[in-house]
């Protein structure tokens, strides 16, 4: 009863602290973050902290703190080779094609070893956990992860299977219906050790909160990216914005599409639709059979993944690498070969 009584205490001071707008502490922010994932911590209370958040804003540190202390009580992976993710906030309103997603198994076709955090939809129709399963591929595999890893160079890590202290807000984040601290904090929360990280956001704003609390986390080979066109993706309809996170130092710098060998594509040239629609589209991308304008688009995000992977020296180099996988089919063995690990799995089960 004390602890609970003092962790009300604690996170209602903060919660002040961010309807008042309010820099908070490194130890607050730390112990509110974890008292908010605490069991004993009432529901009323949590909902009160999230939502002044959201209203207040919330600053890098309260990002930074929120990564940790996921971390703290995530799921362990036993993974210690290379690895990159590719994931975004959402938010976009696009309801595009899933690119990350499919950046990601592109990337890892041609070299790369991605990690790829994701949840199902929440902003949109289709997340990376509804395409993936609609394309036969496993979204929780669990302790086969750094298997998953080590013969394919990719693996899906679905956020409710490898953090469940965030399972018991769940409901609370459904009931308030808004972006909450944890859609920030998530893309940053990959338990597997990275060495590189492509994250898009939405909003300047969010992308800057982003990169202050990469830095704050001393991550390495980081982006955070915002498409020219508002999309949560490297973009070829026009000049997206990255913010280069090495260790503590932020640098800004501008991708140009035009100064690359790419089709432009607006907004509905990427539009995708439920899982089922947008599996379908899928399969034409790692086929090399989608739309210009869309493949090239996918490619894009691909070589950055690559490129931050330290498979190729820029963007220029990464885009080859990527096209010339799709060319010679390697993205579309590697789905293949993803969805009967799938199948394997489920005889495995059946003969126990």
């Amino acid at each position: 009863m004390a602890a609970a009584l003092l962790a009300t205490r604690t996170l209602g001071a903060v919660t002040r602290d961010a309807v008042a707008g309010r820099e908070v502490t490194e130890e607050a922010a730390r112990d509110a973050v974890a008292e908010l994932l605490d069991e004993a911590t009432d529901p009323v209370d949590a909902a009160a902290f999230l939502t002044a958040v959201a209203v207040g804003g919330a600053t890098p540190r309260l990002v930074a703190a929120a990564v940790r202390a996921v971390l703290a009580v995530a799921r362990p992976v036993a993974w210690t080779g290379p690895a990159v993710d590719v994931v975004g906030t959402g938010g976009d309103g696009s309801d595009s094609v899933n690119i990350s997603t499919l950046a990601g198994l592109i990337a890892a076709s041609a070299g790369a070893t991605v990690a790829k955090a994701g949840n199902r939809a929440a902003t949109s129709q289709c997340g990376s956990a509804d395409v993936l399963e609609a394309l036969g591929i496993d979204i929780d595999p669990g302790e086969d992860i750094p298997r998953h890893l080590a013969e394919h160079r990719f693996a899906f890590l679905f956020a409710p299977a490898l953090h469940p202290a965030l399972r018991r807000l769940a409901p609370i984040r459904r009931r308030l219906g808004f972006r909450t601290l944890f859609n920030l904090s998530g893309p940053l929360a990959n338990p597997v050790p990275l060495t590189g990280r492509l994250i898009g956001t939405a909003t300047r704003q969010d992308q800057e909160v982003l990169a202050e609390a990469a830095a704050l986390l001393g991550h390495r080979r980081t982006w955070i990216i915002q498409g020219a066109d508002g999309m949560d993706e490297l973009t070829t309809a026009g000049t997206s914005r990255v913010l280069a996170v090495d260790g503590g130092r932020i640098t800004s710098a501008l991708v140009d599409p035009a100064l690359l060998p790419l089709r432009p594509a607006g907004r509905g040239a990427l539009a995708g639709g439920d899982a089922h629609r947008n599996a379908a589209l899928s399969r034409e991308v790692l086929a090399g059979t989608a739309p210009g304008p869309l493949l090239d688009t996918v490619l894009l995000n691909a070589a950055a993944v690559l490129h931050l992977a330290g498979h190729a020296d820029g963007l220029e180099e990464g885009l080859r690498l990527a096209r010339r996988a799709v060319e010679h089919g390697a993205p579309a063995r590697l789905a293949e070969r993803l969805a009967h690990e799938k199948d394997a799995a489920r005889t495995r089960t059946a003969a126990l």
